[in-house]
């Protein structure tokens, strides 16, 4: 087992370094992103683990490395926290709509697995931010490659989001349907568009730009506002790190303003993750609650914008979402001290994607020698 675990982290190190290397002056491009993984084949494994004990240093000392790495984390915690919101979501617009019932069906076994790979992914997105500040992390490599497992199990869920599009274009074409049920659909749009470019999926790309978004910038504002902190908090996250993929939230309103929300309610999620350890109550929750409703109408996203009542959080989800903003500021940070441009963008997530298969792919390797 031990050298199993050897050739794993070894593994995981190679992949991110020889990918993360190109994270520079990236173009758009989606046919070439093969290439560069093919080239970490050409290691062998006793070279893969020659660099098993060098992670924590490399995240010091070779800045490429540390830009892959931290990439990978926040595209796939970002989205793990989105898809578990946007499936909460569906069910609570959608529940009672019998068209909607096989789709949902299906999210809902899935749940707890999209509960399992988040929590994969704070605890990946924990040792690596505790590795960034200069904190010894012995399990750094294992949870790098579990949270590379995880996502791209959860990736293989992917279909759900278009069986929701397809369900509720085919169900407003007989239906006039509420705002809510049209904002849950354009998240979803939103999510495939990034899953597209992540993939490098060009024909998925354009299909989904066809389709479009089916609220205006500001009924899509205030659409938002009347769901729950958690989903909230999870959808201004993503829009912030996707911001460059024509997503509905990002075009609402200008960039700035959209950095500075999300700024402000990592500000708070970081004073609840270390204040609370993990504890809440309804009063935490309608602070923080407070807190995000000040950011979001600072930016005049929603002027009449209001706090939507407690009572009914979910512990867990509301706990994940803080986690993962609130305990990987250190990550954060080294992201946006990035400053991808947007061309840069695309390739960037586009060759992520390639990093995370791999690096999965080489866990599921060695455990089946």
């Amino acid at each position: 087992m031990k050298k199993k675990s050897v050739i794993i982290l070894g593994s995981v190190v190679v992949v991110c370094a020889v990918c993360s290397s190109l994270f520079v002056d990236w173009p758009v491009d989606f046919s070439d992103a093969g290439g560069d993984i093919a080239k970490a084949s050409r290691f062998s494994r006793e070279q893969a683990s020659e660099k098993l004990t060098n992670m924590e240093e490399l995240l010091q000392t070779d800045s490429d490395f540390k830009d892959g790495i931290v990439a990978a984390q926040v595209i796939m915690q970002t989205r793990a926290v989105q898809f578990g919101s946007l499936v909460d979501m569906s069910n609570e617009v959608a529940g009672e709509i019998p068209a909607f019932a096989d789709v949902l069906k299906d999210m809902n076994v899935n749940r707890e697995m999209v509960n399992n790979v988040t929590n994969s992914l704070i605890e990946s997105g924990q040792n690596l931010n505790a590795a960034l500040g200069g904190e010894e992390c012995a399990d750094l490599e294992q949870t790098t490659i579990n949270a590379s497992l995880a996502y791209t199990t959860l990736q293989k869920q992917n279909n759900l989001a278009n069986r929701f599009i397809e369900t509720t274009d085919k169900y407003l074409e007989t239906a006039q349907g509420d705002d809510r049920l049209k904002f849950v659909r354009d998240q979803w749009v939103d999510y495939q568009k990034v899953t597209a470019v992540l993939e490098g999926d060009k024909a998925a790309s354009e299909a989904l730009a066809k389709k479009g978004n089916l609220l205006s910038g500001e009924k899509t504002l205030v659409a938002m506002s009347d769901f729950g902190i958690a989903e909230r908090t999870a959808m201004v996250q993503s829009a912030v790190i996707f911001k460059n993929t024509d997503g509905s939230l990002a075009s609402a309103l200008p960039k700035d303003a959209l950095e500075n929300v999300v700024s402000n309610i990592r500000s708070a999620a970081e004073a609840y993750s270390n204040t609370q350890n993990g504890a809440m109550n309804s009063q935490d929750v309608a602070k923080f609650n407070q807190k995000v409703v000040e950011a979001l109408n600072e930016a005049v996203i929603v002027a009449n914008s209001r706090p939507k009542v407690v009572s009914s959080v979910n512990p867990e989800v509301f706990g994940q979402v803080v986690k993962v903003i609130g305990s990987t500021g250190k990550v954060m940070e080294a992201y946006s001290a990035q400053k991808i441009s947007s061309n840069q963008e695309v390739g960037l997530f586009n060759r992520v994607n390639q990093v995370i298969k791999s690096t999965a792919a080489a866990g599921n390797r060695a455990t089946a020698d």
